[in-house]
């Protein structure tokens, strides 16, 4: 089966999407289907082209070997900025680029996009019309419900033109995959029949990420921490809205008391230069910041440390977010301490992986004080395992790649008339998304 991937991410970005695409697509080439992505350049998560791809801006389009795939790269406008406008901008000239050159590739059986953002659904929508072939849209998140709730979507005209991109989108999509049971149900409630809805969660490499020890200086840095007599906690991945520094500040300063204990960010991301201003003018001493390390040398950072720190912050949102970094904890067998609700909770809890609290109900106090007791007889051994165990057998990338082809075969296989009959009727599947485009 020939399938070509859209995405607005993907390798060398560390961007959770561009990893679950790199993943699934190698592992689908390795059981004999022909694959084709088509990306954009990389800028991930610092908004700036990567040194190595700069030279080739000007390009109109090229394509190289990453992993032993054949992806093809467009050019883009790079930002990751918070304000509407760059954000915009950065969407559409993919948007553009990539529905363009798509026209130029040899017939799919089945074009495949990753969502966030919602816009690479159009350039999908535009190759499938353009080979008469069925497309899946893949949702890592609800877009544009999280846009509007962070604030990245304020203008009511914006607002009302992103929720019919979406309710265009949901209707013609042959399949929609999702990450979570949570969002799953959200788009059942709003009158998606649920054979057209998926659930493939995101997962994680557990040959690469498992329990190791220090070797780069990354991990040297954790690992003399702790030579020192602390206790050392890490949170890796990125810093954005959806994880609230205001949950991390207020953790770092009730931990403040505690000079053994010391929690490394090994971190990018688009709310990392608030995070840090404010780490510097409270006088956070108790907050060790490094910069994201590449994804080969995370399972050390990560092995490295007496526990890790996964952080959703409360919202509407929360109720389908499954924040992909507890996967890596687990695969790597480190305990979690986390201040979640909703569908990150409900997976650590799942897993019995570590301590979970709720940040809006006292959680906090509650955390730090959990937190306090590392090292002073709190058993956080048993909770690693529990996690790489639960890794192994629920997120490995192989079997979610198997759940991933018995989809695209069977869409692949349908005639594209019964997938068309499968979208009629259902033209108000977000109208009740359309309400919060007033303000």
């Amino acid at each position: 089966m020939r399938i070509l991937f859209i995405t607005q991410y993907f390798a060398p970005e560390t961007e959770i999407g561009g990893i679950r695409i790199l993943e699934i697509a190698s592992r689908l080439a390795a059981m004999g289907h022909e694959i084709a992505v088509l990306t954009g350049l990389p800028n991930y998560p610092g908004g700036r082209l990567f040194e190595a791809y700069r030279r080739k801006a000007w390009r109109v389009t090229w394509t190289e070997q990453v992993h032993g795939l054949r992806v093809t790269r467009v050019p883009l406008f790079p930002s990751h900025d918070k304000k509407s406008l760059p954000r915009l901008v950065n969407y559409f000239s993919f948007l553009l680029a990539s529905a363009a050159r798509s026209l130029f590739f040899s017939r799919p059986d089945v074009v495949v996009c990753s969502s966030p953002p919602l816009t690479v659904g159009l350039a999908a929508w535009v190759a499938a019309r353009r080979f008469g072939v069925p497309f899946l849209l893949e949702i890592r998140d609800l877009w544009p419900e999280a846009a509007v709730e962070l604030g990245y979507l304020r203008s009511p005209h914006l607002r009302k033109a992103a929720y019919g991109l979406e309710k265009f989108l949901y209707a013609r999509a042959a399949r929609i995959i999702s990450v979570s049971e949570g969002m799953r149900a959200d788009l059942i409630r709003r009158g998606i029949p649920s054979a057209r809805c998926e659930v493939i969660s995101n997962g994680v490499d557990v040959d690469l990420f498992a329990p190791a020890g220090p070797g780069t200086s990354a991990d040297q840095t954790v690992a003399g921490l702790r030579h020192d007599g602390n206790v050392v906690g890490v949170y890796l991945g990125t810093i954005s809205a959806y994880h609230g520094i205001e949950c991390m500040l207020d953790l770092l300063e009730r931990l403040r008391s505690e000079p053994c204990i010391r929690i490394v960010f090994a971190t990018g991301g688009s709310a990392l230069g608030d995070f840090s201003r404010e780490v510097r003018s409270r006088g956070l001493n108790n907050a060790v910041l490094l910069p994201a390390p590449p994804r080969k040398e995370m399972p050390g950072v990560i092995g490295a440390a007496d526990f890790c720190l996964a952080f959703v912050k409360p919202g509407p949102f929360a109720r389908w977010l499954l924040s992909s970094k507890v996967f890596m904890y687990m695969a790597c067998g480190r305990p979690i301490f986390a201040a979640a609700v909703g569908e990150t909770a409900r997976v650590i809890e799942q897993a019995q992986a570590g301590i979970v609290e709720d940040p809006s109900e006292g959680g906090m106090e509650r955390l730090a004080r959990s937190i306090t007791r590392v090292g002073r007889g709190l058993e956080i051994d048993g909770m690693g395992k529990n996690g790489r165990r639960y890794a192994e057998h629920f997120c490995a990338w192989g079997s979610l790649a198997a759940a991933y082809e018995r989809v695209l075969v069977s869409v692949a296989a349908k005639p594209r008339g019964d997938c068309q009959a499968e979208s009629a009727g259902i033209p108000g599947v977000v109208a009740s998304r359309e309400g919060p485009a007033e303000e």
